[in-house]
């Protein structure tokens, strides 16, 4: 939880990600239908003043990894959830409001981004975040490798920091001014990593 503020969209998309991911592999069709309406109540957008540096040569042989995580908010999703939920008329009609209910409902927004990084690289995206205002910086890999994630600000002093997982994981802080912030992503594995990173 973010200093200063609930959860919020990109706590939501992490825990949807987690919820999804677990519920594809114990086949729990309640977890799923909740991950999946999570997702879905989140809008994305594309961040307009992010910059990127990629540090390190990736190694010329390395296997490929997966194109990306799979995704709760996507038609997919919805199919696969119609599948777990079975004959079970409950289940069903609460597959069909995720589609039904979903212009009239209120959303959250969050601000996204999807690249690769080699093994043995880094990279280092810089962007602005407003003071006193609750941050998340969310990071969504594709399971195939850890990835480790620090956000650093202005003057290089450490804010967050997450260890290397190939789990999503959530950095919330609350930044004390305005200014430009740098999040640091470390692929450690052996094979190319297909991630998404998110803020709000």
């Amino acid at each position: 939880e973010a200093e200063g503020g609930a959860p919020g969209a990109v706590a939501q998309l992490i825990a949807a990600q987690r919820g999804y991911e677990r519920a594809l592999g114990s086949g729990d069709p309640v977890l799923l239908l909740v991950s999946v309406r999570l997702a879905r109540g989140v809008i994305l957008r594309p961040p307009t003043a992010w910059e990127r540096v990629t540090e390190g040569e990736a190694a010329a042989d390395q296997p490929e990894g997966r194109e990306a995580a799979p995704d709760p908010a996507s038609s997919t999703a919805v199919v696969i959830v119609q599948n777990f939920a079975g004959d079970d008329p409950n289940l069903q009609d609460l597959v069909y409001d995720l589609d039904a209910q979903l212009p009239h409902s209120r959303k959250a927004t969050a601000v996204a981004i999807a690249a690769d990084l080699g093994a043995g690289q880094t990279d280092r995206w810089r962007m602005p975040l407003s003071g006193a205002v609750p941050a998340e910086i969310g990071l969504i890999g594709d399971g195939d490798t850890p990835l480790s994630l620090a956000v650093t600000d202005e003057g290089g002093a450490l804010v967050c920091q997450l260890p290397a997982s190939a789990e999503p994981g959530l950095c919330p802080f609350t930044p004390a001014r305005n200014g430009f912030f740098t999040v640091t992503i470390h692929n450690i594995g052996t094979v190319r990593n297909s991630y998404r990173l998110i803020s709000n």
